[in-house]
């Protein structure tokens, strides 16, 4: 054989053994619905994966948050989600999973705030939509959820005020600001948290974290979270995000994680986080 033709065919052998199936059978699907919560429509991407189309089982589902100001493609498009999803599954690292990506609307912040209730939207029409139209398994130890700033504010609300439901969390980079919002953050002007337009306080002490913690303690059903943060975090969310660890570290010692990772406020943090969030969550789940 030629020497040059043997030399690139042992280099290809060699990266097929350590490069993912790049040719998986996983597709990112558009899907919507009307939500009678919202009285409008609700857009998704949607994550099928490997062998979903002819396989007769049900699968688990994961709940991925987009951040503000984007929609629901930004997890695909931004993400790398199917990538992420397709190595990690390739590598047993977690289990084949339908893994939604919704949009509530770009400052929804995923809670019932002065201008919609996005939460009540996210409970009462989207899970049951997914969960009717999906062969999804309809248990807490199949659905688990994740976010991005905003999504993972949304991710740590959802599974604090309905650990019922969930089975595992990822608060990626979360905008968990408090007491209140840095002076350049969006979260001041969010018709979820204005008033006479001016930002409501009160409205957003109602709708963060702490609030939620005690009913949380009180229901006696726990949420593993997986907690990563950079350490350059442009909006200062450091502290919250270890006083938050803190918290739950007291109630559920084996239960939570938290990583400072050398990064900002941004995909190049989250991409990463992602991997070990979606890890950590196939696990606890």
């Amino acid at each position: 054989m030629n020497t040059k033709l043997l030399s690139i065919t042992s280099c290809a052998i060699v990266l097929a053994a350590l490069t993912p199936n790049v040719f998986a059978a996983s597709e990112i699907i558009s899907d919507s619905m009307n939500s009678n919560t919202l009285s409008r429509e609700l857009k998704f991407k949607i994550y099928l994966p490997d062998g979903y189309k002819e396989a007769s089982d049900t699968y688990p589902v994961i709940y991925m948050l987009h951040a503000g100001g984007v929609d629901e493609s930004s997890w695909v498009n931004e993400g790398g989600i199917k990538v992420t999803a397709d190595t990690l599954i390739q590598r047993k690292e977690l289990r084949p999973s339908v893994i939604v990506m919704p949009t509530l609307g770009p400052v929804s912040w995923y809670v019932d705030g002065n201008s919609e209730k996005t939460e009540t939207a996210f409970i009462d029409d989207v899970v049951p939509y997914i969960e009717g139209k999906y062969r999804i398994s309809p248990d807490k130890s199949n659905r688990s959820i994740a976010g991005m700033s905003m999504g993972s504010y949304g991710a740590l609300n959802l599974s604090l005020s309905h650990p019922e439901m969930f089975c595992a969390a990822g608060i990626l980079v979360p905008a968990i600001y408090e007491p209140f919002p840095p002076s350049f953050s969006t979260a001041l002007k969010a018709p979820q948290f204005t008033k006479d337009g001016k930002f409501d306080e009160a409205a957003w002490t109602k709708a963060l974290y702490p609030a939620r913690m005690s009913a949380y303690k009180e229901a006696k059903s726990i949420v593993p979270m997986w907690i990563e943060v950079g350490d350059h975090d442009r909006f200062g969310v450091v502290p919250a995000a270890a006083k938050l660890y803190s918290e739950l570290k007291s109630y559920q010692p084996e239960d939570v994680e938290l990583r400072v990772v050398d990064g900002d406020h941004d995909w190049f943090v989250t991409r990463e986080s992602a991997v070990h969030a979606l890890r950590y969550m196939s696990r606890k789940c």
